[in-house]
This record gives structure tokens, sequence and C-alpha cells, in this order.
């Protein structure tokens, strides 16, 4: 960046040991610096933003809510590890320990804005919803909607990537230059959702010594997406349902209406149909805002994007921590293709993290193998389980082993068999072209090719067994 067009950091910082540090590392003219308090964030224009935290996460769990483009990087007082695990999980994209000098300080926005891919970009969207057939269907409603008014109603399970399908509604839209505003409805308590969406006038209640505007008028000509919108309560819907009809509402203790232009994105992972029967969501608000419906597949449904979804995390946090290129064992490959994906593309993509900060693929394995023996109970939107494949005649049906075998020879034995039907699928549904079969799978070329010789001999063996 060239000294004109300073990086701009906003900083939120607690202790004076941090305010030295910051100030003294960014009073370069590359770098223009805002302190800010944990209360005034929102609106603050930043490249990035800086959060010192010692303890209480849940200032750094809520800006990570609610900001998306601007990468975090969190300020931690000491090497913590339990810390530092928290911050990068609730979507710190860096970590400074403190005391840290100017140059590590400045190396590391530097590195963190040279790397990190704007989550608004085509070209990073693209592998988060591949060549499955359901997802291609998404992405040609998306295309067919974006340009038009309508309100969107995205559904899925938590972790589905919904926010993703609303930024690539917004970044196609005529409104894409606008402002982006999420709100997550779920995250803010039900007394201050009314005030953060529609702000208030000075005096509206005890505290309130000053105007504020409500995201609505954050978001005006630009696009508000309301996450979690199942979870609102049915006091507020009816302020939206106004909202929504008429593009004007009425700021806490106001006199006057503010009228809004305002396309509105809606997510849920609730059904919706059902909270409507108990009388949880207004029915004619359920109506208006499910003009389009998008719903996103769980993981589990498209397994044949696992791979590629796994190597597109690897690189990233390779490269946004500085790391070397990252890769899981064959072993490892096989039971993440083959694990069920509870939390979807939000727990591959935590789980990709990890790995590349703290390695332990060993101990990765034994958690997988853990929760697919005790399972988690669906979510109430999950729609039921494909039937399985049947079998093929040539592929080993599944067989008792006998009491004394080895664990660990069992579990092995079942990976393989799980591994080689995927692998033959996969094969399957690519016309058996190899190249495009291995990049499926999220492996190389040559490992593929010595699974197939592998699965070949199995064969072998078998006719041999029953001639």
């Amino acid at each position: 960046m060239s000294q004109t067009l300073p990086i701009r950091v906003a900083a939120i910082l607690a202790s004076q040991a941090a305010s030295a540090a910051i100030q003294h590392a960014l009073l370069a003219p590359e770098f223009a610096l805002t302190l800010i308090d944990s209360d005034h964030w929102r609106g603050i224009p930043a490249d990035a933003l800086l959060v010192e935290v010692e303890d209480d996460l849940s200032v750094l769990r809520g800006i990570c809510d609610e900001v998306t483009g601007t990468p975090i990087i969190v300020l931690l007082r000491s090497a913590r590890a339990d810390l530092a695990f928290a911050a990068s999980k609730a979507g710190a994209k860096e970590l400074i320990t403190l005391p840290a000098g100017p140059d590590e300080i400045r190396q590391s926005l530097r590195g963190l804005l040279t790397t990190q891919p704007r989550p608004m970009e085509s070209k990073g969207l693209p592998v988060l919803f591949g060549s499955h057939p359901r997802m291609s269907e998404i992405r040609d409603t998306i295309s067919k909607v974006a340009t038009t008014s309508a309100t969107v109603l995205i559904r899925g399970e938590s972790g589905v990537g919904k926010d993703i399908v609303a930024r690539m509604i917004y970044e196609q839209s005529r409104r894409s230059g606008k402002p982006f505003v999420k709100v997550n409805c779920a995250a803010i308590p039900d007394d201050l959702l009314e005030s953060e969406l529609f702000g208030y006038e000075a005096g509206a209640f005890t505290g309130a010594t000053r105007s504020k505007p409500g995201r609505f008028e954050m978001a005006h000509t630009g696009t508000l997406f309301l996450d979690e919108i199942g979870e609102m309560q049915p006091a507020l819907q009816a302020k939206l349902l106004h909202v929504l009809q008429d593009g004007a509402f009425s700021r806490l203790g106001a006199k006057q209406d503010v009228a809004v232009d305002v396309r509105v994105l809606c997510a849920t992972n609730k059904l919706l149909e059902q909270r409507v029967t108990e009388g949880l969501f207004r029915e004619d608000l359920f109506y208006r805002i499910n003009v389009v419906t998008v719903h996103i597949p769980p993981l589990r449904e498209r397994r044949d994007e696992i791979g590629p979804l796994i190597r597109h995390f690897l690189d990233k946090y390779s490269a946004i921590y500085g790391r070397e290129q990252a890769f899981f064992s064959q072993e490892a490959m096989a039971a993440l293709l083959t694990y069920s994906w509870p939390g979807n593309i939000r727990e591959l993509e935590n789980l990709c993290k990890r790995f590349v900060i703290v390695g332990g693929e060993t101990q990765i394995l034994r958690e997988l193998t853990a929760r697919n023996q005790h399972p988690a109970s669906a979510p109430a939107t999950a729609p039921p389980p494909p039937a399985a494949a049947p079998v093929s005649p040539s592929e080993p049906a599944a067989v008792r082993p006998p009491v004394g075998t080895n664990l660990l020879e069992v579990g092995k034995r079942a990976a393989w068999q799980a591994e080689r039907r995927l692998i033959l699928e996969t094969l399957e549904a690519v016309r058996w072209n190899r190249k495009l079969a291995a990049q499926r799978l999220g492996i190389s070329y040559r490992s593929l090719r010595s699974k197939i010789e592998q699965i070949d001999r199995d064969e072998t063996t078998k006719r041999h067994l029953i001639a």
C-alpha cells in the first residue's frame, strides 16, 4: 500500500502497556490508527481490527460474529495456550503476544492483509460450493435472484455456509458497492435487539444519552442480513414485517418515521413452519420473507466436496499463519472423508485451522473415532439421511470380526472399506477420470493410483479364494 492510502487500523485496548506498544508500532505513515472502546467499534472504517483480550472473550465473540471482511487480530497479555485457542476459535485471524516489538506488530499486519483472502471476492467462494449437483442448483438460484430486490430465506443446518450464500447474493447484486450489514438475532438479547435494528433517540430510555442509528439505517441503499431470524421474538417480528412492507420505521422514542431502502436476506436453522404452528413465529412474516428459499444441504450429503474443502482450508491457514503447507496422512484423510460432520463446514474449517496451528493428527483421529461412536443427535432441520448406496457384487460385505480381534485392526479394516466405497463411487461419478477423482477426494494422483491397485489386489485375492 502506498503512503497516500495508509492501512487503517482500529484498536480496542484495555491496558496501558498494549496502548503504548500499538501506538509506538503504528506511528509510521504506512498506518492510520484509531483507538476505540468496546462499545463503539461498529461503523468504524478499518482494514484491520486489533482487540486486546485477557480472560473475557465476550467482546471478541460479538465482534467476530458481526464483522465481515475485516481481519481481526487479538493481543494476548500472556502466552496462554487455552486463551489462544479460544480466540482463534472465536474468529481471530492472527494472535500477537505482548510484549511484542514494533517490527513484529507491523509485520503481522502487513502479512495478514497480504495473505488474508477477502470473503467478498468471488474467487474465494467456488471451492465452498463445488461441483455437487445440489450446489450447482444453488449457484443457479443465486445468479437468478441476486439481481432482483426479492427477500431471500436461506435455510440449512448450523455451519453449512448460510452467511456465504448471503454474501454471494450481495456481491452479485446491484447493491454490491453499498453497505452489507449482518445481525445475528440469536446473539443479541431480546430487550436489546429492537434498539440494535431500529436505533433510538436520546432520552428514549434510561442510559440513552444520545441518539443512535439502527442497523436498518446503516444498511440504507445496501443489504441487511438477518441471521438466525427464527430466534426473534413475535413482538419484534411485527415491527420487522411493517418495515418490509412499507420501507419505513421509527426509532425508539422518535415521533417521525425513517424511510429506508434496504434489501433483506434472512437465514435460519430452525423449522419455521413448526414455529408458526407453535405460535413462536408470525405466519404473515414467514410468507413475507419466504419469497425465494435457498436450502443448503449438510456436508454429509455432499461428501465429494470434503476433500477439496480440506485442501482449501489447509492452504488458507498455512498462508495466514506463515506455516509450511500442511497435509493429512492417508489414514487421517480416510477418517475425515467418512466422518459425519455434524458441525458441517464450520467444524471442518476449525479442525483444519487447529491442525495447521498445533498439528496433533493422532489426537484428531481419536476425537473423530469417539464422535462417530457417540454421535450427536441431528439438528431439527436435518433432512433424513440418503439411502445407503447398494453394495456392488464385487464389494466385500461387512463381516463380523471374530471375538478377540484387535480393535485397532478392526478400525483400520472398517476405514479401508469406507474409503474403498468412496473411491469407487467417486470414480463412477467422474466416469473414471482419475485426475478429477483425485481432486475431488483431496489426494494426489499417485495416492489414488496406489489405492486403485490395492483394490485390484483385493479383488484378485477374493477371486482366488472363491476358485
